[in-house]
């Protein structure tokens, strides 16, 4: 009704009457409820014992505590009643039943610290009773720390009593659940409520036989323990070396503290002028002695207790006959003593190779001799005092990770060959798959003209075969007919190869761009794709490249026997000629000095067999054919025994690399690197930063995008031009930065 917030005028639900009616029928038993004033019954004897039992309960609907006085006499009797009860209805804010359990334990800790002070009776033992292992683990609990509500009320209880007082009871021998739970008159009287449970009535208490589990740190009581670990750190004058870049700065700033040192101690006058040469020295040799005293402390020990190292062979410290000078500074002993060279030359202060201090020196020196090798460097270390351990190593290291000696020596970058594209492995007719390329010019004499005329070179990246067009000039037209030529008589082709770029010079670089001004639908309706390798990348078209050099020592042959400039017709028949001595070159060089072994692999072995099919027809053809009457059984035959040979002898002899044999690391975006250009000299090589990959089927990367690099600023730093990207192989690039 309270949490209904009904008034007492209002009319009760058809849930909550029938419940009322029944409260009010059971009223008129409460008459037959009997107490009996007295504790203890008249026939009792004298009392030699008095214990107090203090049992709680809790459920969803409330919670309640009841107490009962437990008498023992000197003869023996038993006798228990009823002295204090008490119960609460649950509050109306949703509250978990171990919460309840506390609350009504902490009740019961209440009304024994009320009833000691109200009976008056001396040496009286309390109990308490309790069916909650949770309540009972909460007491126990020495280890976790508790939310605010149960850690109150456990300090509550803990004040007034102790953790041995409190032991557990049965759900069904507490009487305290008639207080949680309610009953009606009729059941208050059959039950133990008046006079306890039944083993309060025997002489021996039962034993708190349950064993209470340790709280989890799950429990939702349990408060979450942070800890917070502090790491005490010094912060060394090494450590702070690190945060120099450079040896001449770090030398400066040490003689400014070294000078600030000794004004605060008096020992100089205030001056704001520049370190002069003498306070650097001692700078210098001030670093040395902080570095070997981090790194060779344990050295220095020894060397100052017994005067040398025990022996080692495999110390490179021991080897060097180390000694301490009269500034504590570790010096190579050697075998110099009696040069005639200055002292610190002689007894070089000994570094180890791994400390920053030693890059700064390695660094200073470096550019001391102009970003020169290794032995240089070197040199210069050993002539300024300096002895690194592994020296050699280090140096290397530091020269190889040096930018600037990167953009003077160091080569293209590699990555393994690729593998060969299927293009390449598949037995398909003759230019099938072909590579593009042109060459020339060539003057030819058109009466009183002299015209330039070039070649275009249609190589089959299959078979090998070549095929030659001349052109009359460079423009789309030109071109478009010398393929369509081409194209009626070598058959379709499926796609076509070419390289672009600045690796082509003079007609090449004017042909590439009538290409890429045509029309693409037109070559569409050819039947043919169009693909260009990235600019600067003739290694990835070598297959028709190596082509052209063959032509041109066969075409200087021919050309040398015409004593006049020739004309187009001339010219276009020498092609033919070039083109059929091309094509009957051997392709591999298996069995070429055998005399009884079968005739040499070669392109023209295959074109004059070609077919407007793709697949040969279906059917056994064996070599009888070549002695049937069915010519094209005989033609098949040859093409099947091209083709056999052509797997046996040609494609197995293309199965190891030439060369870039191993893989290196793959380019990354944000790699600063420098471009490769044949035309400039080193120096000038344009900046540049890659922005995008492109890996190959293998996970290698052998083509990147590049953003160049554009020194033309505005007043505001923006760029006066627009950013330029180019595609670029990376056998073009130098990389100065790594991105990681």
């Amino acid at each position: 009704m309270c949490r209904d917030k009904k008034g007492w005028d209002e009319p009760l639900s058809s849930e909550l009457k029938p419940r009322w009616e029944s409260w009010l029928s059971n009223l008129k038993d409460l008459a037959d409820v009997k107490i009996n004033r007295c504790y203890l019954p008249k026939d009792f004897q004298a009392v030699q014992k008095l214990q107090l039992h203090h049992f709680s309960d809790a459920s969803v609907a409330g919670y309640g505590v009841c107490t009962y006085l437990r008498a023992i006499s000197e003869s023996g009797q038993i006798h228990c009643s009823l002295v204090f009860a008490k119960s609460r209805v649950a509050p109306t804010k949703v509250t978990t039943v171990p919460r309840l359990e506390l609350s009504a334990a902490v009740v019961a800790v209440r009304i024994s610290d009320m009833l000691k002070a109200e009976l008056e009776m001396e040496n009286v033992e309390d109990f308490f009773w309790t069916d909650s292992q949770v309540v009972l683990g909460y007491i126990d609990n020495e280890a976790r720390r508790f939310h605010v509500f149960v850690a109150n009320r456990i300090q509550r209880i803990k004040e007034s009593t102790k953790s041995t007082q409190w032991k557990y009871v049965t759900s069904e021998d507490n009487p305290a659940d008639h207080a949680s739970r309610g009953l009606t008159a009729k059941n208050l009287i059959a039950s133990n409520w008046f006079g306890g449970p039944s083993f309060l009535w025997k002489e021996e208490l039962p034993s708190r036989d349950i064993k209470v589990r340790e709280l989890d740190a799950v429990d939702p009581e349990v408060r979450k323990s942070v800890v917070h670990h502090t790491l005490t750190k010094v912060d060394s004058l090494v450590e702070r070396f690190r945060k120099f870049s450079s040896w001449s700065r770090l030398v400066k700033a040490i003689a400014r503290l070294i000078r600030l040192v000794n004004e605060f101690k008096n020992a100089q006058r205030r001056n704001n002028e520049a370190t002069s040469l003498d306070e650097r020295q001692e700078a210098e040799l001030t670093i040395v002695a902080i570095v070997q005293r981090s790194v060779f402390s344990k050295e220095i020990k020894e060397l100052q207790c017994k005067g040398e190292l025990a022996k080692n062979k495999t110390s490179k410290l021991y080897r060097l006959n180390p000694f301490l000078d009269h500034k504590g500074i570790l010096r190579v002993g050697g075998r110099l003593e009696r040069a005639t060279l200055h002292p610190y030359v002689k007894h070089p202060a000994i570094l180890p190779k791994t400390s920053h201090i030693t890059g700064l020196l390695i660094d200073h020196f470096h550019q001391q001799v102009q970003h020169q090798g290794r032995g240089m460097t070197i040199n210069e270390l050993r002539a300024n005092g300096i002895w690194i351990l592994g020296c050699s190593q280090a140096v290397s290291s530091f020269i190889y990770n040096c930018v600037k000696c990167r953009k003077f020596r160091r080569g293209t970058e590699e990555q393994k060959m690729a593998d060969l594209p299927s293009e390449r492995m598949e037995t398909t007719p003759p230019f099938t798959y072909c590579g593009m390329d042109c060459f020339g010019p060539f003057y030819v004499k058109e009466r009183r003209k002299e015209l330039k005329r070039y070649g275009l070179l249609f190589t089959c990246l299959c078979s090998r075969a070549v095929h030659i067009e001349l052109l009359d000039d460079l423009s789309t037209d030109a071109f478009l007919n010398s393929l369509r030529a081409f194209i009626a008589l070598r058959g379709n082709v499926r796609q076509l190869q070419s390289d672009q770029g600045t690796n082509f010079v003079g007609a090449r670089r004017e042909f590439l761009e009538a290409v890429k001004e045509m029309d693409q639908e037109s070559l569409k309706q050819l039947g043919c794709e169009f693909v260009m390798n990235p600019p600067s990348a003739s290694h990835m078209g070598g297959a028709w490249e190596r082509q052209i050099r063959t032509i041109r020592s066969v075409l200087t042959s021919i050309l040398d026997q015409s004593s006049r400039t020739l004309d187009s017709s001339s010219l276009r028949t020498y092609l033919c000629e070039v083109m059929a001595i091309v094509n009957s070159r051997p392709i591999t060089p298996h069995l070429l000095n055998d005399p009884i072994g079968p005739q040499p692999l070669t392109p023209n072995l295959l074109l004059t067999m070609k077919s407007s099919i793709i697949l040969p027809p279906p059917g056994d053809f064996v070599k009888e054919d070549l002695y049937l009457r069915k010519r094209w059984r005989r033609v098949q035959y040859l093409a099947n025994e091209f083709w056999h040979r052509w797997r046996k002898e040609y494609l197995l002899s293309l199965q190891q690399r030439q060369k870039w044999q191993k893989t290196r690391r793959n380019a990354k975006v944000n790699d600063i690197v420098i471009m490769q250009d044949d035309a400039a000299p080193r120096n000038v090589w344009r900046l540049a930063k890659v922005t995008t990959v492109y890996p190959s089927a293998d996970g290698c990367v052998r083509k990147v995008q590049l953003l160049i690099s554009d020194s033309a600023l505005d007043d505001n730093g923006k760029r006066l031009c627009k950013q330029t990207y180019l595609n670029r192989p990376i056998h073009k690039t130098v990389t100065l930065l790594e991105a990681e």
